[in-house]
């Protein structure tokens, strides 16, 4: 400890004794100002508040001398800057404290004034026997911890002895057998090695591949070095001769103006603007957005991109709301990738912070050619909480570091009760399936865990241990579907039914869907009208029974100089009804076609057929239309007729008024009713409604509309619609 160090103590520790005198003293003094019985007298402060700081000095001071006088421990650190003394066996399972490094002022201050300078500690028998026993614990304490890394040790260099004993019966082996004609060297998965006949090799099915001697292999590589150079010769020589840009198309990403990062297929997107197109390489991709302290809706797009063609996707990007924690994650390798519970969560070199849900995480680093140490960090986030998490990424395979022996390997047998599962081995998919033995495992932790489409997986990953005596691991899934049976029926038969955006059939549906919340939406049905979109639920049910209808729907418009029917055959005969409800079919007798006053075009001109008989008849016109089948009427189906009273009497009538009637399929809808416009008023605002939809029937219907039999002035029906 250095003199200011030592300074700074000594301060510290007589402005507490002066703070604790002067309390003392006050409470003595307003004790005899209010002459207080001594029995009564507030008590002063017990002894251990008095010496709590200067234990906690004094335990720091006897842990520095006794566990640093011995080199087996290091001196750690986290990120509170508490201390701890530990053990390199230790530090191999510890995630939290981290070796302390000095810097260069304090290496000068410790070469100058030492290491064991302390503040002066009051020479009383108390604290000089509290002194003694805290270093005869700390002492040992520091034995029994080095009694166990001396263990480890002697175990190390056990194992060191068995490997190097391995070696030299291995090559014992391989000089005798490399004599015998016949024999040849094969290894299995794991790296161990075997000599066999050929018929042995034959008659076994573990050791698979083949050991070459350095002459085969210098022949072999030769051989393959000149083939590789042929066919690189070619392709490149093809590549040159069929060269083509590769073609691309552009995607540009809506952020709501929110600045985030892009990745397509987890590669981060350099250069990328919101609301500019950006190149992206023709075929499909996963797209995802990151952006610091907000929540992307949805978390990703599957994208489709077209040569030459510009896509429009966007995201939604919500504040985090609620109470979160905080997780800083630190590694040298800064393009690695962040992986939250099996998720990508970004790059780390873009996202070091991470604001997560409170509760239970893993998280791990991948990247390409290393392995990270530790293999991942589980931890328990609180509200509130700042977390720091280090990884030290260590080449693997493949890189310039040293390469992992075929000894420190294992196998993992993944099975489940429901075969054909993905499997994937540290959130990296393996390309296999269950039931399967994964092989060439690394020593150390993995994570397994298991996916098939429409099942729900217990438990949903599992930890694996592979080790020296533990080569070999299992790990055991159960998978629950989470399809139901559904049963989807649609009137009109044949209508398109769509699932969630996706056409699932036409007309009436029964198979399984998976479990959870859905939309159902309709296509188009000539003659009905298209239901709105649909939610329903599917549940843990036997089956999952759903109806839906669509609405009919009539567009019919009828004139004198044309009819129209949007879905169907529509026909108009002109005629009459001299008794009752019946009509008679004419074209002589019938209603006569005139001229509307304003240039509005034809009219029937309704009154009394064969007036110079008797009884007189009553002018009507006869409209057959058709309405599909099944018929659910979901909106009112109304007749709208274009009216108007031209004042003009009958014969002999005076004061008369212009009535009419509605007939449909011999039902009487209206009949005695009055004409309400007269023909000054004639245009498109001015019309009558009748409802007919407790009248209508599937198939053929026959509507009549006609002159009432007591009706005594003419009128003109311009035009009638069925809607």
């Amino acid at each position: 400890m250095s003199t200011s160090d030592r300074h700074f103590n000594e301060d510290e520790l007589r402005r507490k004794i002066r703070e604790e005198l002067e309390r003392k003293h006050k409470e003595r003094t307003r004790s005899r100002s209010e002459k207080e019985p001594l029995d009564q007298a507030r008590p002063l402060a017990q002894p251990q508040a008095e010496s709590y700081f200067i234990e906690n000095y004094i335990r720091r001071l006897l842990q520095e001398e006794v566990y640093g006088a011995h080199p087996e421990f290091v001196k750690c650190e986290n990120h509170l800057q508490q201390v701890k003394w530990l053990t390199p066996l230790e530090m191999e399972n510890e995630f939290e404290f981290f070796p302390v490094e000095p810097g260069f002022w304090q290496r000068l201050r410790d070469k100058w004034f030492g290491k064991n300078a302390t503040a002066d500690i009051p020479d009383t028998p108390e604290i000089n026997t509290m002194m003694q026993h805290l270093r005869e614990e700390f002492e040992e304490d520091a034995q029994k911890r080095i009694a166990l890394y001396k263990e480890h040790l002697l175990k190390a260099k056990e194992a060191v002895h068995d490997e190097l004993e391995r070696k030299i019966f291995e090559e014992e082996q391989d000089r005798f057998y490399s004599k015998l004609k016949g024999y040849h060297k094969y290894k299995n998965h794991i790296g161990e090695t075997a000599w066999m006949t050929r018929e042995e090799f034959e008659n076994q099915d573990e050791f698979i591949d083949p050991v070459y001697s350095p002459r085969e292999k210098a022949i072999r590589s030769l051989l393959y070095i000149g083939g590789l150079s042929i066919v690189t010769a070619l392709l490149y020589w093809g590549f040159q001769t069929f060269k083509k840009d590769v073609p691309k198309g552009y995607l540009r990403v809506d952020t709501g103006g929110v600045k985030a990062s892009l990745y397509i297929d987890n590669e981060l997107a350099i250069g990328f603007s919101p609301g500019e197109p950006y190149v992206v390489e023709e075929g499909e991709h996963r797209v995802r957005l990151i952006a610091s302290g907000y929540e992307a809706q949805p978390d990703s797009h599957l994208v489709i991109i077209s040569p030459m063609d510009t896509l429009n996707i966007a995201f939604i990007l919500k504040p985090v709301s609620g109470n979160r924690g905080f997780v800083h994650i630190n590694a040298r390798q800064k393009e690695a990738e962040i992986y939250v519970d099996g998720t990508f969560s970004g790059v780390l070199g873009d996202t070091p912070w991470l604001q997560l849900r409170p509760g239970d995480h893993t998280i791990t680093l991948k990247l390409d050619n290393y392995q990270p140490s530790p293999a991942f960090h589980t931890f328990s986030l609180k509200e509130g909480d700042t977390i720091d998490v280090r990884f030290a990424m260590r080449p693997g395979r493949g890189t310039s570091g040293a390469k992992i022996s075929a000894s420190s390997f294992g196998l993992i047998d993944v099975s489940s009760n429901v075969p054909g599962a993905r499997i994937f081995l540290n959130g990296r998919p393996t390309g296999f399936q269950t039931d399967y033995v994964l092989q060439k495992i690394p020593f150390g932790r993995h994570v397994v865990r298991v996916e098939l489409e429409n099942y729900k997986t217990y438990p949903k990953e599992q930890v694996v241990v592979i080790n020296q005596d533990n080569r070999r691991g299992a790990v055991e899934f159960t998978l629950s579907a989470t399809l139901r049976p559904v049963v989807i029926d649609v009137q009109p038969p044949g209508a398109p039914l769509f699932l969630d955006g996706k056409e699932l059939s036409k007309g009436r549906f029964a198979g399984k869907l998976p479990l959870g919340r859905h939309t159902v939406s309709f296509g188009d049905m000539p003659g009905y009208y298209t239901p709105p979109p649909q939610t329903i639920t599917v549940t843990d049910e036997l089956e999952n029974e759903f109806k839906f209808s669509y609405g009919v729907r009539l567009n019919v418009h009828v004139s004198p100089t044309g009819t129209r029917d949007d879905f169907n055959s529509l026909r108009v005969i002109p005629g009459y009804i001299t008794k009752g409800i019946e009509f008679n079919r004419s074209t002589s007798n019938g209603p006569d076609v005139i001229d509307m006053p304003g240039g509005l075009g034809k009219a029937w001109h309704m009154g009394f057929a064969f007036q110079y008989r008797n009884p007189p008849g009553s002018d009507a016109l006869a409209i057959y239309f058709y309405v599909p089948s099944p018929m659910t009427i979901t909106r009112d189906i109304k007749l709208k007729l274009w009216l108007y009273s031209t004042k003009e009497s009958y014969p002999l009538v005076i004061g008369g008024k212009a009535r009419y009637r509605v007939i449909l399929n011999n039902s009487i809808v209206r009949d005695h009713f009055t004409v309400k416009n007269t023909l000054d008023k004639a245009g498109e605002l001015r019309y009558e409604t009748v409802t007919l939809s407790k009248y209508i029937k599937p198939g053929q219907n026959k509507l009549i509309i006609s002159t009432a039999d007591d009706n005594t002035v003419f009128w003109n029906l311009w035009k009638a619609a069925l809607q």
